[in-house]
């Protein structure tokens, strides 16, 4: 079975979070600054920079689809504030994709690539391929972009 996380970012910025709350009208779903641990577990792993994250709030078993499109209804409603935000600062797509077998299928319809092509955002994802043998305890990464149709 997969697991899915995909979500809009901005990063590294310097400004207070509040700032770009302020600018798109939109609470994001999660802040990270730098600093700041990643868990309890392992407190000396720290971020490196700062995040501003929209996502797609569906569980991370939902299809890799429905997490494009719900991200993408979300983006739409920030309106002018999206367009704002890529001038004033750095934004991503992110899509991580965790799966169990050889061979992956990752399909997005034409329609939905091109709506955040018209917000003028790209599509890039990587996926790491866990191998359930003993002998391999490395993830293999695959970083693709998808092509324009």
């Amino acid at each position: 079975m997969a697991e899915h996380h995909v979500y809009f970012a901005v990063l590294g910025f310097d400004d207070d979070p509040l700032t770009l709350t302020l600018l798109t009208g939109t609470e994001p779903d999660d802040i990270w600054r730098t600093g700041e641990s990643y868990s309890e577990a392992l407190p000396e792993a720290t971020r490196t920079e700062n995040r501003w994250i929209i996502s797609s709030g569906l569980d991370h078993h939902a299809s890799h689809s429905d997490h494009f499109e719900k991200l993408l209804l979300r983006l739409e409603r920030l309106g002018p504030g999206l367009p704002a935000l890529r001038q004033r600062y750095r934004c991503g797509i992110g899509v991580s994709r965790y799966y169990f077998m050889d061979d992956p299928d990752f399909y997005l319809q034409a329609d939905l690539l091109q709506r955040y092509r018209k917000l003028g955002l790209n599509v890039s994802f990587n996926q790491l391929s866990l191998d359930n043998t003993p002998a391999s305890s490395t993830p293999l990464a695959d970083e693709t972009d998808i092509p324009e149709t």
